[in-house]
């Protein structure tokens, strides 16, 4: 597996940890789905995230017996989705570094900070639409 590092959402030391923390409390549902929009891309993301680091991606991959790999279509629904909350280039860069980690508990060939780039990117705009209450974090 591959190691995280300094800065990781999943060593609890992102960019922005606190607010993180502070929006999974307040905008993301014990079950099911976020609010449509940056709620939502928040929870995608971390779950794309929780796959690969725990799974090595084992849900997100499908291989059949034939030897052909595809994402399973939750994922990819996933996937597809923060096409429309992240920046072109970063999503771009984003799916070509899930490519690198086609294949049976795969972790890739590194790139894996990619996730916490989309998660600094979706958290920073919670921020600035002021979507959480940050009163708590200052006091």
């Amino acid at each position: 597996m591959s190691t995280t590092f300094k800065g990781s959402y999943w060593d609890n030391d992102g960019k922005y940890q606190a607010q993180y923390d502070l929006a999974w409390k307040q905008l993301i549902p014990a079950s099911g789905e976020a609010d449509d929009g940056l709620p939502e891309a928040l929870r995608a993301i971390s779950r794309i995230g929780y796959d690969y680091y725990n799974n090595g991606f084992c849900n997100l991959w499908r291989s059949w017996d034939d030897g052909d790999t595809t994402m399973d279509s939750y994922y990819e629904g996933l996937v597809d989705y923060l096409r429309d909350h992240t920046p072109h280039n970063l999503h771009k860069e984003f799916r070509g570094w899930l490519k690198t980690t086609q294949g049976y508990c795969n972790w890739g060939s590194g790139g894996e900070d990619i996730l916490d780039r989309i998660i600094d990117h979706i958290v920073q705009q919670i921020i600035e639409q002021e979507l959480i209450e940050t009163e708590a974090l200052t006091a």
